[in-house]
């Protein structure tokens, strides 16, 4: 498992009682020190229970949770910190909520969407995840748009170091985005691992076009 430039790493919640708190590094025992509850939340322990399976090869990572799950996405030999997001599909009010963090044009297209609550989160997931690798914060949701003037659907904004993106959904119910280095050579496909009762999933990546334009 550990031979890829890119890993990326999904747990169900039961693997928080797999999370050892002898093996957390040095930035999380400060962190448990500081705010000693994290401890008792299955959100940490699935989380590090994933950091806990990298070796130190795996420099550059970014990590998600919710709901008890977790995700990681880990690069060795490159610069950049990649970027990952997990959400869990539930009933929202979605054209009032991209009225919010979605573009004129993202908002005008997410309209159109027959499956409403996967285009919104498949949208939402993407951003969160570009910010990550961009450096950037939740406020610029709106900056980044994903859906540019004259495109019909999802583009990546190339950036200065080109980027590969993926969405995938899983039972149903959890989207999950990686964006990461077109420097590395390994497909999504190829390199996801999942754990607890996602250890056997078939993980359906799908691939996002990215536009240097964009």
């Amino acid at each position: 498992m550990m031979n890829h430039d890119c890993l990326i790493l999904l747990a169900s919640a039961d693997v928080s009682g797999q999370y050892s708190s002898l093996k957390l590094d040095q930035a999380d025992k400060q962190r448990l020190q500081q705010y000693p509850r994290l401890a008792q939340r299955i959100d940490w322990q699935s989380s590090r229970f994933l950091k806990q399976q990298l070796s130190a090869s795996y420099s550059r990572f970014s990590l998600t949770h919710k709901k008890g799950h977790a995700g990681l996405i880990a690069c060795s030999s490159v610069q950049h910190i990649p970027g990952i997001d997990m959400e869990y599909a539930q009933e929202r009010d979605f054209l009032a909520l991209a009225q919010l963090c979605y573009s004129d044009n993202e908002q005008q297209w997410l309209a159109q969407q027959p499956d409403l609550s996967t285009a919104f989160y498949q949208l939402w997931t993407l951003k969160e995840a570009f910010i990550k690798i961009s450096h950037g914060q939740l406020t610029d949701m709106r900056r980044w748009c994903l859906i540019p003037t004259g495109y019909d659907g999802i583009h990546i904004p190339a950036l200065n170091s080109p980027v590969q993106a993926y969405s995938c959904v899983i039972d149903e119910h959890w989207h999950i985005s990686v964006v990461y280095p077109a420097s590395c050579s390994v497909l999504a496909q190829n390199c996801t691992y999942g754990f607890g009762h996602w250890h056997n999933y078939a993980f359906n990546w799908h691939q996002w076009p990215v536009s240097p334009s964009v």
